[in-house]
């Protein structure tokens, strides 16, 4: 597992003078964490247990309004321990994917208030200073950016339409004949968008959203891909009420959206006989907004759901894991494989299928891409994004490892190139790809659900024909090998050697 939020809170963890936070061990009672630049104390946090992240932050401010606090903390969710609980970051931004929150929740772990203030130091500050300027100033004369800066992460929805990857009504399509309705466009006009931007962020893609009393940093991309198209919702604002639901109660909007289409598509085909009163027909963002609660809570058939899709097929049976959109039990991210191949490719054998392991749109869409050409650049376009993360690089910044290499030796004092950067990407590919191994993931598992195999694929390399089982294999065994995997997947000795696993 890991999981990004952006935003300050990573900043300040430094800024209090530390690296990272390792939190071992159970409390006996609900706590929370208080993390200054001078003191660590653990509080009781029994009178936040029950309540929304809203209340938590607003109320953990007001005991600890110090000079720049900024709080992380678990909803109603993650206290339920649903597996696809996050833990929400200022309200409004999250360690969404892979079940946080319910690690936090585990552990009694209410929350986490952090007010750290002191300047970092680097290894050569002028240089650093020096070349991270020449970054910003190409950074934002870059036409990508400029695009972004206008429409956040939403620019995608139109792209996603365009360009035949838009998930809609549970990835059965690739295009949503609604989309104008959750477009950028609609959103900046409806939500009322003002720009802001991650800690100290020159591209500033993220959105303030308030409307009719409601307020939102969003919505972005992947939520709207799922809690709107994906489930058939056609109105901007249902699609913002039902994140800052999601917010609030502590639920990852991705799988959270995943899991409400395959309910609706569950409803249609009348899989499950009794809703308790609830109808999930497609685009009834009411009922997705009563349904959402009922998943947080566990509650009523929120209790078959509450887990994701996987787990919710294994309860229902009857032919749905077929349509349980997920890889390992991670809801795929918001690129529909009918519309491109490659990235089913990537959602089958990145270590989870997040959205910020790796996107293969723009790269499948160029001219001279082939088939061919998919297992290396999955594999390149891996290792590159294992160290952007550990750079904590966003994926928005338009620079390659040969330009991030110096500005991490002035910030350190290590000295690396492009090609150690890149050793050290297949490095982590490698020692992910043991871990889960040796957790009980297969080389059975890197795969997508039936339904791309069953269903005609409907652009891309594949438009007009069904997806075979057999060749979509060769391409993860031509992955395996470009990775000097076994046939089943597995490290060699000679890749363990290599990369000092042992």
């Amino acid at each position: 597992l890991d999981s990004h939020c952006g935003g300050n809170f990573g900043p300040r963890l430094k800024a209090a003078g530390y690296d990272y936070l390792i939190i071992s061990g159970k409390s006996e009672k609900p706590v929370y964490i208080y993390l200054t630049d001078e003191k660590l104390e653990i509080n009781d946090a029994s009178d936040l247990w029950g309540k929304g992240i809203f209340y938590t932050n607003d109320e953990l401010i007001k005991r600890h309004p110090g000079k720049n606090p900024h709080v992380a903390a678990i909803g109603i969710a993650g206290e339920n321990l649903s597996k696809i609980a996050c833990i929400g970051v200022d309200k409004h931004r999250q360690y969404g994917r892979g079940g946080a929150g319910a690690v936090l929740g585990s552990k009694n772990l209410k929350a986490i208030v952090l007010d750290g203030n002191t300047p970092v130091k680097y290894f050569d500050e002028e240089k650093f200073k020096e070349i991270n300027k020449q970054f910003t100033k190409d950074i934002l004369d870059n036409d990508g950016v400029k695009f972004r800066r206008v429409k956040g992460t939403m620019k995608c929805v139109r792209s996603g339409q365009e360009n035949e990857f838009l998930p809609t009504k549970n990835f059965q399509e690739v295009q949503f004949d609604d989309f104008e309705n959750i477009t950028s466009e609609a959103a900046r006009e409806e939500l009322n968008w003002e720009d802001t931007g991650c800690f100290n962020c020159s591209i500033r893609c993220s959105k303030w959203a308030r409307w009719d009393g409601h307020e939102i940093e969003g919505t972005e991309y992947e939520t709207t891909a799922f809690l709107g198209s994906g489930s058939m919702v056609n109105n901007i604002k249902d699609v913002a009420w039902a994140n800052e639901l999601c917010n609030d109660l502590g639920l990852d909007t991705i799988s959270t959206g995943v899991t409400c289409s395959f309910a609706m598509e569950c409803y249609e085909k009348g899989f499950i006989d009794d809703w308790e009163g609830l109808e999930m027909d497609w685009g009834n963002a009411e009922n997705q907004r009563k349904f959402i609660n009922l998943i947080a809570k566990k509650e009523g058939i929120g209790k078959i759901f509450a887990d994701g899709t996987r787990d919710a097929s294994q309860k229902i049976g009857k032919g749905s894991e077929e349509f349980a959109i997920n890889t390992f039990g991670m809801e795929h991210s918001g690129v529909n494989p009918k519309g491109c191949l490659t990235m089913g490719v990537v959602l089958s054998v990145a270590d989870f299928a997040s959205h910020t392991r790796l996107w293969m749109t723009e790269a499948e869409m160029g001219p001279d891409f082939t088939i061919e050409d998919i297992p290396q650049s999955v594999a390149d376009g891996l290792d590159e994004i294992n160290v952007r993360n550990c750079l904590v690089i966003c994926d928005f910044v338009p620079l390659g490892l040969d330009r991030l290499a110096p500005l991490l030796n002035a910030a350190t004092g290590l000295n690396h190139t492009e090609d150690s950067l890149r050793e050290v990407g297949a490095r982590l590919t490698n020692l992910a790809r043991r871990y889960n191994l040796r957790n009980g993931r297969k080389y059975t598992d890197d795969t997508i659900p039936g339904r791309f195999f069953n269903e005609e694929s409907l652009a891309g390399f594949m438009r007009g024909k069904k997806l075979d089982k057999g060749f979509f294999n060769s391409l993860i065994q031509k992955y395996y090998a470009v990775r000097s995997w076994t046939e089943k997947g597995k490290p060699t000795e000679e890749v363990i050697k290599k990369y000092q696993l042992i």
